[in-house]
């Protein structure tokens, strides 16, 4: 029998890359990044292609996969299963990736009557996003987790997947574009909607997924999405979105950590002068930027300032929370490749705009090429390419184990790509 075709609002049909190529100048004289946008032919899959749509549960991809089948791509969605839910999962969370989030992708896929499967990847999981939580922990770091899921699990091991069953494109529902430079660099491109951009959880793909992804939601924002999932009558069209870790359900990621056995390193408080303030039970109940739960009393709110590998937690009034200069490290290059980098940027500076943390704005800075090291850091990922960071104003809380991602300044013409990002180091 022929599957009804659901009712697919006007205005929310796949947006095709292909335009006519246009040529930006280098507005900073050489300090700048100059890009030219040439979307080419070819770069969305024929229709009748078929497409692979990870299904989170929620509206966003629900609708991502709505959007392809109206412009006649033959959709398989599927729903990525990564840890033991049963033991910890309380339903009245809202987190992501829970049994409820499966059951919905499942009644999504009946609806709209396609082949939907739930994929197990808990291995890859533990192996690249919980274990490096609990060793970041450990390390005095504050972990990404969200950023090593996309770039190890939702794309890296899903593309095997869709690759073992002959399928080429994946897609997904997040709020994110994709862009080709001159030189052929594939490069994440921020999504329409700023309240949900979403480029920055997605600086660690790799040329490959970019080229071989597709975004049906870049070019929309979520009031459309919700109101078409709606009209097209959706179970989850007002479902309410994940906003903790999916394997801490609890939002308590203290426990967690008790629970995996990590041992909490007792230490003292102490001041930037290295005066002793007071003492702590574990060096894992606190993360950069953190006043409030400090347990200790003094004559001005007191933040932390750094977390020592020996147990010791720095604390300082807000003033001294503010910095410019950083390192990072594991750099995944994006709109700039690195050789590119190494020989225009090793001994002087690229103007562009750095973001810390998802919350924040970027902000400008330089950066400047370090150097590739092939020994492991923090994370068990080699530490890879190096890059220094100038911010050109004080940022807060610039917290070792978060992501920082680069764009290009914002003269240029084409000013929200993605130029390449990585992890904050010590």
């Amino acid at each position: 029998m022929e599957a009804t075709r659901p009712f697919i609002h006007p205005e929310i049909r796949l947006q095709s890359r292909n335009t006519e190529a246009k040529s930006l100048s280098d507005e900073n004289q050489g300090h700048g990044y100059a890009i030219e946008e040439t979307f080419t032919e070819g770069s969305l899959p024929a229709t009748e292609e078929k497409v692979v749509v990870a299904m989170s549960g929620g509206v966003d991809s629900a609708v991502a996969a709505l959007a392809l089948m109206e412009d006649g791509y033959h959709v398989t969605g599927v729903n990525l299963r990564v840890w033991e839910y049963e033991e910890s999962c309380d339903p009245r969370k809202k987190s992501c990736c829970s049994p409820e989030d499966i059951r919905d992708a499942r009644d999504v896929g009946l609806q709209l009557e396609m082949p939907f499967y739930v994929i197990r990847m808990e291995e890859v999981f533990q192996e690249k996003v919980m274990d490096r939580f609990v060793s970041d922990y450990a390390s005095g770091r504050t972990p990404n987790p969200c950023v090593e899921c996309n770039t190890f699990v939702k794309f890296g091991s899903l593309f095997e997947q869709a690759r073992a069953l002959g399928i080429d494109w994946i897609a997904t529902g997040h709020y994110a574009r994709t862009f080709r430079t001159s030189e052929g660099r594939w490069a994440i491109r921020e999504g329409v909607d700023e309240k949900k951009n979403q480029a920055y959880y997605l600086y660690g793909l790799d040329q490959s997924a970019i080229e071989h992804t597709i975004f049906p939601l870049g070019d929309r924002r979520k009031p459309e999405v919700r109101e078409y999932a709606s009209a097209a009558g959706l179970s989850i069209a007002e479902k309410e979105e994940s906003q903790e870790i999916c394997f801490v359900p609890d939002n308590d990621y203290r426990n967690y950590l008790r629970k995996r056995g990590l041992e909490f390193q007792p230490g003292y408080f102490k001041d930037t002068s290295g005066r002793i303030l007071g003492k702590h039970k574990g060096k894992e109940n606190f993360t950069v930027g953190q006043r409030r739960g400090l347990g200790i009393s003094w004559s001005e709110p007191l933040y932390v300032i750094s977390i020592e590998e020996n147990g010791d937690v720095i604390l300082g009034p807000v003033q001294e929370t503010r910095s410019q200069n950083f390192i990072v490290e594991q750099v995944n290059f994006q709109g700039l490749s690195p050789e590119r980098f190494f020989k225009d940027y090793h001994s002087s500076d690229l103007e562009v705009r750095v973001q810390v943390r998802y919350r924040s704005s970027p902000v400008r800075a330089k950066v400047r090429y370090l150097d590739h090291r092939p020994e492991l850091a923090v994370n068990g990922q080699p530490t890879g390419h190096r890059i220094s960071v100038e911010c050109l104003e004080e940022v807060f809380s610039i917290t070792p184990g978060q992501s920082a991602v680069i764009y290009p300044s914002r003269d240029a013409a084409i000013s929200d790509i993605v130029l390449a990002g990585g992890i904050i180091s010590r």
